[in-house]
């Protein structure tokens, strides 16, 4: 179009040329007229046409703005880009109509999270004070001589309860904290190496008592990372006891520890003694392996082990191949600058 434009701007100027030299008839010259006419008239509708376009452009652009904000969670308040184009008016009219509504959902949900959260923690530590209290006359129970012995057994059940209460709101209260953001990390170089055979070592009766052999390939030289060594050492503690739990008997779970770049990356591997369903995320809170109950768990280790992980800067995965269960702990071996 635009070439037709100049070929005839170019036809009626030499027809222009022409008439002024040489004497031209009249219909010459009235061709010469709509020439130009109808090339002055292409090269209007052509300005049109790139300045359409060029708005067109200019919307698509903010229309694309707009849904790459929605895309990265960018769910406030906003005033619709204002478009020339009547449909890609409407289309982001639509769009900021989708933006308030996950917007609302997104804060809605937040504030349910935030109140089970509240609730879990008020609850746990309303729990945590009579119970303390409960534990500590069992203690005193233990103490008394010349008990009959269905008494004693009876004070023994009692403490073996009492203490997995304890432990189990001790565990939902760190959840809760840790899913709040609200857990105390204290970042320190650690030789996490050292750790994990601390861990071993001090579960080291748990672990000759357990029908599994446990095999390890850990570095000599020390392997640093910037972590908090007691939340780390209570990661380790939850997976390896979750390990000799849930392993098959006469199998072997296997630790190791690399590096990989910029990461320090442990993993544990053992080969579970039941069917293990791919559509459950066992790291969620109050997953139970032993779906009947019957083991003394309380659906938490994972959980925390995994709120743990994140809080200290890490990351935690878990990988389901047939039998195969493999969680994999990765934590930064450089400090991050602060």
């Amino acid at each position: 179009m635009v070439a037709l434009t100049v070929v005839l701007l170019l036809y009626a100027f030499c027809l222009f040329g022409v008439s002024m030299i040489w004497d031209i008839p009249p219909v010459v010259l009235y061709w010469q007229m709509a020439a130009f006419v109808l090339a002055s008239a292409l090269l209007a509708a052509e300005m049109v046409f790139l300045r359409k376009n060029r708005a067109a452009a200019k919307d698509l652009e903010r229309l694309a703005a707009q849904i790459e904000g929605i895309r990265e969670g960018n769910y406030k308040a906003a005033e619709a880009p204002v478009m020339q184009d009547a449909s890609l008016r409407a289309m982001a009219e639509e769009l900021d109509d989708i933006r308030q509504g996950l917007g609302s959902a997104v804060e809605q949900r937040i504030k349910s999270e935030r109140m089970k959260v509240e609730l879990v923690a008020n609850v746990s530590h309303d729990i945590k004070t009579p119970l303390t209290s409960i534990i500590s006359y069992i203690q005193l129970l233990k103490q008394e001589e010349g008990l009959p012995g269905y008494v004693a057994d009876y004070i023994r059940i009692l403490d073996e309860k009492s203490e997995r209460l304890k432990n189990m709101v001790q565990d939902v209260f760190a959840v809760s904290k840790a899913a709040s953001g609200q857990l105390a990390v204290e970042y320190k170089e650690l030789d996490l190496g050292k750790l994990l055979y601390q861990t071993l070592a001090d579960m080291e009766e748990l672990i000759s008592a357990s029908p599994v052999t446990v095999k390890t390939e850990i570095p000599k030289e020390p392997v640093t990372v910037y972590s908090d060594g007691q939340r780390m050492y209570r990661v380790f503690q939850n997976l390896i006891g979750n390990a000799m739990k849930y392993s098959l008997q006469g199998s072997r779970v296997y630790i190791v520890l690399k590096e990989k770049g910029p990461f320090a990356v442990a993993s544990i591997k053992n080969t579970s003694s039941r069917e293990l369903d791919r559509s459950v995320d066992f790291a969620e809170r109050f997953t139970r392996g032993d779906e009947s109950r019957t083991d003394g768990g309380s659906g938490l280790g994972l959980s925390i082990a995994k709120s743990f992980t994140e809080a200290c800067g890490g990351t935690f995965e878990l990988e389901i191949n047939a039998d195969l269960f493999v969680v994999t702990v990765s934590l930064p071996t450089q400090k991050e600058p602060s």
